[in-house]
C-alpha cells in the first residue's frame, strides 16, 4: 500500500477526534500522556502495561485488556486514590472505544460488494469474529445485517460529546477517509477479485467456511484449549491459516484481496490513528544502526537505535535514514540489559507514502 491520500484523510479524522471533551478526558490519563504515572489512574493504567497489557499500542481497543487485567490480584485491583475519578474515567474510555468500533463498521460498510463478503475470515468463530480475546480488530456480530451502507456517517458525536460544529468535522472527516479507501489499491484489488468469483470459486469458498465453522465451534476449541485466552486465540489464526492455504484460483485470490483490504482499514484507521489522535506525532528516534528490510508487503525494517530508548510496540517512528525514510509503526522489540549483551533490536512496519506527512516530535 502506498497511498498518501489515505494518510492524509487518516491525519484529517486524528484532527476532528482529539479536542473532543470525552478523547482528552480519556487521553489525559493514560501513562504516555500524564505528567505522572506513580498513583491514580494513569498509576494503576501503567502497571497494567508493564505487566502484558497493551495500553500503549492500541488506546482506541484498550477497554479489553484493561478488564482482564483488572480481574488479576490485588497489583492490579488496589483502587486509586479516587475510586470515582476510576469509574469516571473507565466510561470515557468506554464511550471512546465504542465510538471508534462504530466508525470503523461504518468504514467497512463502504467496502466493496459489503454486505455480501463470502470471505472465510469473517466465518463465526475466526479471530475476526470472535467475542472472545483477539488480537485482530473484529467484525463484531451482526454488524452486516444493521444496514451501515444506509447510514450518511457513523453516529458518534454524542458519545464524543461533540459540538454541532464538531459533529460536523467529525462527519467530513470519516467521508474523506471512507473515500480515500475506496480509491486504495488494496481495495480496488477487493473490487476486482469479488467480480472474478465464479460458481466453482463460491463453492469453494463456501465449504471452507462450513469446515471452519466446525472446527471452530466452541466446543471445539474448549476441546483444544478449556481456559487460556491466548491459546484460544493463536488456535483460531491456525485454524483459519490450513483452511486458507487449501483455496486456490479466484478463490484464493478474493480471500487475500479480503485480508488486504481489512488490514488497511486496521493498520490506518485503527491503529494508526490512534496513535496521531490520542498521542499526536510520531517520534523521531535519530540515527539508528544495523537496518534489515524485510522483502514483502507490508515492508517491515529491524533496526538498532543508537540510545536505549524505552518505546512501546505500536508507536509511530520516524527514522534519520534514506533506506527508511517513511513513518514506521514499530510493532516488536527485544530489549537487553546487563553489560556485554547484545543491543535491543526494534522491528517496524513501513506505511508506504507517509514521507514527510508528518513532521515528528524529538525523543524524550
Amino acid at each position: 500500500m502506498n497511498d498518501t491520500a489515505v494518510w492524509q484523510a487518516v491525519s484529517q479524522q486524528a484532527e476532528a477526534w482529539a479536542p473532543l471533551p470525552t478523547v482528552q478526558g480519556f487521553a489525559h490519563q493514560l501513562p504516555r500522556n500524564a505528567a505522572t504515572c506513580s498513583s491514580g489512574v494513569p498509576g494503576r493504567l501503567q502497571r497494567m502495561q508493564t505487566s502484558g497489557a497493551d495500553i500503549a499500542g492500541i488506546p482506541l481497543r484498550l477497554t479489553q485488556s484493561v478488564h482482564l487485567f483488572g480481574q488479576l490480584p490485588s497489583t492490579f485491583n488496589d483502587a486509586p486514590s479516587d475510586e470515582a475519578e476510576w469509574q469516571t474515567w473507565l466510561q470515557a474510555a468506554g464511550a471512546v472505544e465504542a465510538a471508534h468500533r462504530s466508525t470503523i463498521a461504518w468504514l467497512r460498510s463502504r467496502m466493496p460488494s459489503y454486505p455480501q463478503l463470502p470471505a472465510p475470515q469473517l466465518t463465526p468463530g475466526t479471530a475476526l469474529t470472535t467475542t472472545e480475546y483477539t488480537y485482530r480488530l473484529v467484525w463484531q456480530p451482526g454488524e452486516r445485517a444493521a444496514g451501515l451502507q444506509r447510514q450518511d456517517v457513523p453516529p458518534v458525536g454524542r458519545l464524543l460529546q461533540a459540538t454541532p460544529a464538531q459533529a460536523c468535522t467529525l462527519a467530513e472527516s470519516a467521508r474523506a477517509l471512507a473515500a480515500a479507501f475506496q480509491t486504495s489499491e488494496e481495495w480496488q484489488q477487493l473490487e476486482a477479485t469479488r467480480a472474478q468469483l465464479d460458481e466453482e470459486a463460491l463453492i469453494a469458498l463456501r465449504q471452507a467456511r462450513g469446515r471452519l465453522k466446525e472446527r471452530l465451534a466452541p466446543e471445539a476449541i474448549d476441546a483444544h484449549e478449556p481456559k487460556l485466552a491466548l491459546a484460544r486465540h493463536n488456535y483460531r489464526c491456525t485454524v483459519l491459516a490450513e483452511e486458507l492455504e487449501t483455496l486456490t484460483g479466484p478463490a484464493q485470490h478474493f480471500a487475500d484481496a479480503f485480508h488486504r483490504a481489512d488490514m488497511l482499514i486496521e493498520t490506518a484507521a485503527s491503529d494508526v490513528f490512534g496513535q496521531l489522535a490520542i498521542y499526536g506525532l510520531p517520534i523521531q528516534l535519530g540515527k539508528v544502526t544495523n537496518i534489515d528490510l524485510e522483502p514483502g508487503t507490508p515492508r517491515r525494517a529491524h533496526f538498532t537505535p543508537e540510545n536505549d530508548l524505552w518505546l512501546e510496540t505500536g508507536e509511530l517512528v520516524q527514522i534519520d535514514d534514506p533506506l527508511v525514510d517513511d513513518t514506521c509503526l514499530l510493532t516488536g522489540m527485544t530489549i537487553n540489559f546487563g553489560f556485554g549483551q547484545e543491543p535491543s533490536r526494534m522491528t517496524a512496519q513501513i506505511l508506504p507514502g507517509t514521507r514527510s506527512l508528518w513532521k515528528p516530535s524529538p525523543s524524550g
